[in-house]
Protein backbone atom coordinates (compact mmCIF):
# COMPACT_ATOMS: atom_id res chain seq x y z
CA UNK A 1 0.00 0.00 0.00
CA UNK A 2 1.50 3.37 -0.92
CA UNK A 3 2.59 5.57 1.96
CA UNK A 4 0.27 8.45 0.97
CA UNK A 5 -2.82 6.22 1.24
CA UNK A 6 -1.84 5.04 4.75
CA UNK A 7 -1.64 8.58 6.05
CA UNK A 8 -4.81 9.58 7.88
CA UNK A 9 -6.40 6.11 7.81
CA UNK A 10 -7.89 4.73 10.97
CA UNK A 11 -8.26 1.14 12.12
CA UNK A 12 -11.50 0.12 13.84
CA UNK A 13 -10.69 -1.96 16.95
CA UNK A 14 -13.29 -3.87 18.97
CA UNK A 15 -12.12 -5.96 21.93
CA UNK A 16 -8.68 -6.50 20.42
CA UNK A 17 -10.11 -7.23 16.95
CA UNK A 18 -8.66 -5.16 14.12
CA UNK A 19 -10.99 -4.35 11.26
CA UNK A 20 -9.93 -2.93 7.94
CA UNK A 21 -11.12 0.67 7.64
CA UNK A 22 -12.57 -0.06 4.20
CA UNK A 23 -15.08 -2.52 5.73
CA UNK A 24 -18.68 -1.37 5.38
CA UNK A 25 -19.86 0.69 8.32
CA UNK A 26 -22.92 -1.55 8.74
CA UNK A 27 -20.67 -4.58 9.19
CA UNK A 28 -18.54 -2.66 11.68
CA UNK A 29 -21.61 -1.60 13.68
CA UNK A 30 -22.96 -5.17 13.71
CA UNK A 31 -19.64 -6.50 14.97
CA UNK A 32 -19.46 -3.79 17.63
CA UNK A 33 -23.01 -4.63 18.73
CA UNK A 34 -22.24 -8.34 19.15
CA UNK A 35 -18.97 -7.61 20.94
CA UNK A 36 -20.95 -5.38 23.34
CA UNK A 37 -23.52 -8.15 23.93
CA UNK A 38 -20.67 -10.61 24.61
CA UNK A 39 -19.09 -8.15 27.05
CA UNK A 40 -22.35 -7.45 28.88
CA UNK A 41 -23.12 -11.16 29.29
CA UNK A 42 -19.59 -11.81 30.57
CA UNK A 43 -19.77 -8.87 32.98
CA UNK A 44 -23.14 -10.03 34.36
CA UNK A 45 -21.95 -13.62 34.80
CA UNK A 46 -18.77 -12.35 36.46
CA UNK A 47 -20.79 -10.15 38.80
CA UNK A 48 -23.05 -13.10 39.71
CA UNK A 49 -19.96 -15.22 40.49
CA UNK A 50 -18.40 -12.43 42.57
CA UNK A 51 -21.61 -11.85 44.54
CA UNK A 52 -22.14 -15.59 44.97
CA UNK A 53 -18.58 -16.00 46.21
CA UNK A 54 -19.06 -13.15 48.68
CA UNK A 55 -22.33 -14.64 49.90
CA UNK A 56 -20.74 -18.05 50.44
CA UNK A 57 -17.75 -16.49 52.19
CA UNK A 58 -19.78 -14.19 54.45
CA UNK A 59 -22.21 -16.98 55.39
CA UNK A 60 -19.29 -19.12 56.49
CA UNK A 61 -19.76 -21.94 53.99
CA UNK A 62 -16.74 -24.13 54.62
CA UNK A 63 -15.07 -26.64 52.43
CA UNK A 64 -11.78 -27.47 50.90
CA UNK A 65 -11.16 -26.84 47.23
CA UNK A 66 -7.95 -27.38 45.32
CA UNK A 67 -7.32 -25.70 42.00
CA UNK A 68 -4.42 -26.07 39.59
CA UNK A 69 -4.50 -24.44 36.15
CA UNK A 70 -1.87 -24.04 33.46
CA UNK A 71 -2.74 -21.66 30.62
CA UNK A 72 -0.24 -20.42 28.02
CA UNK A 73 2.71 -21.08 30.32
CA UNK A 74 1.16 -19.35 33.34
CA UNK A 75 0.35 -21.52 36.34
CA UNK A 76 -2.20 -20.95 39.08
CA UNK A 77 -2.39 -23.11 42.18
CA UNK A 78 -4.83 -22.62 45.03
CA UNK A 79 -4.86 -25.10 47.90
CA UNK A 80 -7.45 -25.52 50.67
CA UNK A 81 -9.57 -22.55 49.58
CA UNK A 82 -13.18 -22.01 50.56
CA UNK A 83 -15.74 -22.43 47.75
CA UNK A 84 -16.64 -18.74 48.04
CA UNK A 85 -13.05 -17.71 47.38
CA UNK A 86 -12.87 -19.87 44.25
CA UNK A 87 -16.18 -18.50 42.95
CA UNK A 88 -14.97 -14.95 43.64
CA UNK A 89 -11.72 -15.56 41.71
CA UNK A 90 -13.64 -17.08 38.79
CA UNK A 91 -15.90 -14.00 38.75
CA UNK A 92 -12.92 -11.65 38.67
CA UNK A 93 -11.43 -13.65 35.80
CA UNK A 94 -14.70 -13.46 33.84
CA UNK A 95 -14.94 -9.71 34.35
CA UNK A 96 -11.34 -9.21 33.23
CA UNK A 97 -11.55 -11.46 30.16
CA UNK A 98 -14.87 -10.18 28.81
CA UNK A 99 -14.30 -6.45 29.24
CA UNK A 100 -15.33 -4.33 26.29
CA UNK A 101 -12.54 -2.43 24.63
CA UNK A 102 -13.37 -0.03 21.84
CA UNK A 103 -10.83 2.26 20.21
CA UNK A 104 -9.78 3.71 16.90
CA UNK A 105 -6.12 3.56 15.94
CA UNK A 106 -4.31 4.81 12.91
CA UNK A 107 -3.40 2.08 10.45
CA UNK A 108 0.27 1.16 10.28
Amino acid sequence: MPEDKKKGQRTFVVNQTHIDPSTESGTQLTLAKYELIYAIIGQVLGLVCILGGLALFLNGIAGSTNWTAKIFGAESTITDAAPGAILFIVGLFLVWVTRYKFSHKKAN
